[in-house]
């Protein structure tokens, strides 16, 4: 089931577009919160379990924006939190598609077995 888009990707989209009208690169203060939004509601989805590997490596893409932002390399640092974002929500939408995909399996098989026991009554 398609869901609509969430909030923080409109955020994230408004961002991108304003963040590129600006000449000199501002710190990404925005873009770190909305990454930190990201990461943590990719995690309430269940990416940890259905969804690892795009987890940790929008964790380590935040990281490296972390450590750019210390060294005050503000454009790199906003380039690595768009893509932890984006990593953040694909992670999101493929451990919700699993858990999707779960559930549609275990109604298959529940009417699966309804439908061996009316054919297991009618027999009688």
């Amino acid at each position: 089931m398609l869901r609509p888009i969430t909030s923080t990707a409109l955020v994230a989209a408004l961002a991108l577009s304003l963040g590129a009208c600006g000449s000199s690169p501002k710190k990404p203060g925005t873009e770190l919160a909305m990454t930190d939004a990201a990461l943590q509601s990719a995690e309430v989805a269940g990416a940890r379990e259905y969804a690892p590997i795009e987890l940790r490596t929008a964790r380590e893409k935040k990281e490296m924006a972390d450590r750019k932002m210390d060294q005050e390399e503000y454009g790199d640092a906003r380039r690595l939190t768009d893509q932890a974002t984006a990593d953040a929500e694909l992670a999101k939408a493929k451990a919700e598609a699993e858990k999707s995909r779960l559930a549609l399996r275990e109604v298959q098989d529940g009417i699966q077995m309804m439908r061996q026991e009316i054919v297991r009554a009618n027999a009688r």
